[in-house]
């Protein structure tokens, strides 16, 4: 039986159909449209909808399209193989571009979906819902021939004692009912009783099932669907369903077989021998309709993708598995956070209703990321990667884009790294990057991984300019189906080639004063910070002291703003009411050579400080402490900044210095 092959999202015509089933009468091929387009198979489209993109409600036409219509097109939605009739359709990705007969790429991709669908441990036995349910022999036969090369034929064991059998030994039994030899006060029994399974060859049942096996082999001979399947022809008899009785005799059988079994798997097996014996007669009509695949290939993209690029949210990740595996430093692990995950660092949204505004309602669910992952990059450093797999077939022809994500996919990938800032602030994670993985198509030879830089450049100009360009990621479909197939890590060059950027404070002050201007690669950022008089005098001889100031205040609901680049301050001034002597040293910074900020509680202040400062620090619930140390005074605040009023002006030069407390440090830029 010779196969149609159909490309997924492509457009075809009414007689593009009638053609390829054919079928001469529009009667018999608009019943076999409307049994596709019934089941979610094949949809209609006006002619202006372009090819390969997602189909929103709006776009499928529901009524009957005339046969002599130009205006309307048929897309296939789906992947995998559709019996219907005697025709044997074989949908196969929108990706593929090059070949019009993909045999042996649909294997692999018919591996991919079998892989997946084996984590979810059952089978649909039927489609449809309940009105419009039909019958799925395709998918009942393989999972009985998959099921028959993995545990042979059924068989009943029965328990049964004999003689001197190979079993496990009833010793009660043989000390009470066997004669024993004594010799030196030592009884040796010459027979002895045990415990053996038996099998019966001519078993009702393992008849039957060795008939369903070898029907279903057949049947899938004639379909030319074994070797698409990877399976192996069997035939183990020659009796038919037949000759074991008439339908209901054999329903009989299996449902008395069903509930004397207690073994789930052995149960499962009869319950899906049962629904195939008794909905056998249906596969003999002209209309007859069953498949496997999916018309969601989407989300075999975005399950593939979550499980090569090691989805470490999904995978409840602590805070002490990053630290052991070195992705952040572990002088940020305590017993409070060592046993917290990634989702406990996002905020769940808050709903505040105006009518009675003491009333706080949370959102119903979570923000749940779709890939989030921590990975040294090429330069060595930790860096976050939020990734989003997503099945779109990425075009430019000219100044025209098509197939690229939609405004609610950027909107929500800049939300889930909003989100995150809090994980990110807390263990100061250097860079990251925010991605879309999509499949290139066939005909793109290039190498693999491609990078294709499609940013959303009003919406980053206008809104997210403080967090990095999303990227887009184009992978060779054949390449990422290998490595989930052989449980292989994704290929390294993928990750290398995914550009990582510093991360920023970015939520620490409001934009809309356009105060926020982008600071220079070559400038340096000094930190500058008010001491206390009293601090100053006792620190003024020490080579490094704790520089702190407010986190938050003494009800801790209040969080006193940080400058967004202080991560990227590397030396420090310090300064006191009279303004003539300056503090100078270099701050305590971490391996991915940023500043150290940690966040302690009054108390816990108070200890670090007490060798040589005991005054009460009461103003405060928690203060943000940094290390500095090379510490040297002088009359100058910094070399080539002359007195205070000209570091006053270098202060208000950076705008962003307006929005924070009067004693929180301020960030020059020089």
């Amino acid at each position: 039986m010779e196969s149609i092959y159909f490309r997924e999202g492509h457009h075809y015509s009414y007689q593009d159909l009638k053609k390829s089933f054919c079928i001469d009468s529009d009667e018999n091929l608009k019943k076999q449209i409307n049994i596709l387009k019934q089941y979610g198979v094949l949809k209609a489209v006006q002619i202006e909808k372009p090819e390969y993109v997602d189909l929103s409600d709006q776009d499928i036409v529901i009524g009957e399209i005339p046969s002599y219509s130009s205006d309307f097109v048929y897309q296939f939605s789906f992947v995998g193989v559709v019996l219907l009739g005697k025709n044997v359709i074989i949908c196969y990705p929108k990706y593929i571009d090059n070949e019009e007969k993909p045999f042996k790429k649909m294997q692999t991709v018919i591996q991919v979906i079998e892989k997946i669908n084996s984590k979810e441990q059952f089978v649909h036995l039927y489609n449809g819902d309940e009105e419009s349910k039909i019958f799925n022999r395709l998918a009942i036969s393989l999972y009985i021939l998959k099921d028959y090369f993995e545990n042979g034929l059924y068989t009943n064991q029965q328990e049964i004692i004999t003689i001197n059998g190979d079993g496990e030994t009833l010793w009660d039994k043989t000390i009470s009912e066997s004669f024993a030899y004594i010799k030196n006060n030592t009884p040796y029994y010459l027979d002895y009783y045990s415990i053996d399974n038996t099998e019966n060859d001519f078993d009702y049942i393992k008849r039957l099932h060795a008939v369903i096996v070898s029907k279903c082999s057949r049947e899938l001979n004639t379909q030319n669907l074994l070797e698409l399947f990877n399976i192996q022809g069997v035939e183990i008899t020659d009796e038919t369903l037949d000759s074991l009785g008439d339908l209901d005799y054999v329903k009989y059988r299996l449902d008395r077989e069903i509930k004397n079994q207690f073994v789930t798997k052995k149960q499962n097996l009869l319950k899906t021998l049962f629904t195939y014996v008794a909905e056998n007669s249906s596969n003999e009509t002209e209309d007859s309709f069953s498949l496997f695949g999916t018309n969601a290939f989407h989300v075999v993209w975005e399950k593939v993708c979550a499980e090569l690029f090691e989805n470490m949210y999904a995978k409840n990740w602590t805070i002490n598995q990053f630290a052991e595996k070195g992705l952040i430093e572990k002088c940020y692990l305590n017993n409070e956070n060592k046993s917290k995950k990634l989702s406990d660092y996002i905020e769940i949204p808050e709903w505040h209703l105006h009518e009675n505004y003491s009333v706080t309602t949370k959102y119903d669910g979570d923000l749940i990321p779709d890939i989030v992952t921590l990975k040294k990059n090429i330069s060595g450093n930790t860096a976050m990667y939020i990734l989003d797999g997503k099945y779109y077939l990425l075009e430019t022809e000219g100044k025209k884009l098509q197939g690229n994500p939609g405004i609610q996919d950027v909107v929500k990938q800049y939300v889930y790294n909003s989100a995150l800032k809090s994980f990110i602030d807390n263990f100061k994670i250097g860079e990251i990057a925010n991605v879309f993985l999509i499949p290139k198509v066939e005909s793109d030879t290039s190498d693999n991984p491609k990078y294709a830089d499609v940013p959303y450049w009003s919406m980053q100009k206008n809104t997210f300019n403080e967090l990095p360009t999303l990227q887009v990621i184009k992978l060779n479909p054949n390449s990422v189906w290998e490595s989930y197939l052989k449980n292989q890590p994704i290929n390294p060059e993928i990750w290398d080639s995914i550009k990582t950027t510093p991360t920023k404070n970015y939520l620490y002050h409001n934009e809309s004063d356009n105060s926020f201007s982008f600071i220079q690669d070559y400038q340096k950022h000094i930190l500058v910070g008010f001491l206390r008089q009293d601090y100053f005098n006792a620190i003024k001889d020490q080579k490094e002291f704790y520089f702190y100031f407010y986190a938050t205040n003494l009800e801790q609901n209040f969080r006193f703003p940080l400058h967004p680049y202080i991560d990227f301050c590397k030396e420090f001034i310090g300064f006191t009411s009279d303004k003539n002597q300056f503090l100078r040293g270099k701050l305590e910074l971490l391996s991915c050579d940023r500043c150290r900020i940690d966040e302690f509680e009054k108390l816990k202040l108070e200890e670090l400080l007490k060798p040589i400062y005991t005054k009460s620090n009461s103003n405060a619930a928690t203060y943000y402490v940094l290390k500095v140390k090379n510490v040297t005074i002088s009359d100058k605040p910094y070399d080539g900044i002359n007195n205070f009023n000209e570091l006053s002006k270098l202060i208000n030069k950076n705008g962003l210095n307006q929005v924070l407390y009067k004693y929180s440090p301020k960030v020059i830029d020089i």
